[in-house]
């Protein structure tokens, strides 16, 4: 009984695996990036502020292939940086909401404005959105 479990122990020590023997595939990820935005001598892309007032939009987009193909399943998660942020403080107004519809009973065209949406807190709002899936067609925006 004691050679079997010596034999049995030897064999396990002399028979591991190692990190080398697990072969990884390398994926081949392209991703080209379009910001549509003047860029600089140094590649660097500028937006120019068109308010001051509230929030600037501006989409970014690009698409993306793993190994030459559009990923599907599963799509690929694209994480998305930013270094500035804004601040939304306590008693901003974050958004007003208006419907606009034809009154039957007037025959006149009608708009209600709510009541305005109040943050009721101080936050750092980012100025990207963080995450985003490529779409159908491989592409990706934020």
């Amino acid at each position: 009984m004691k050679t079997l479990t010596l034999v049995c122990t030897l064999t396990f020590l002399l028979l591991g695996c190692t990190k080398d023997d697990i072969v990884v595939p390398q994926d081949v990820i392209e991703m080209n990036i379009d910001t549509r935005l003047p860029v600089d001598g140094n590649g660097y892309s500028h937006f120019r502020l068109y308010t001051q007032q509230s929030q600037n939009i501006h989409r970014i987009s690009g698409s993306i292939r793993v190994n030459n193909k559009i990923p599907t399943e599963p799509r690929e998660k694209i994480d998305w940086k930013s270094s500035h942020y804004w601040v939304l403080k306590e008693g901003d107004t974050v958004a007003t909401i208006t419907k606009s519809y034809l009154n039957y009973y007037t025959g006149q065209w009608t708009v209600v404005t709510l009541p305005p949406l109040v943050s009721s807190i101080n936050s750092l709002v980012p100025t990207i959105n963080p995450v985003c899936y490529n779409s159908e067609d491989g592409s990706i925006n934020t």
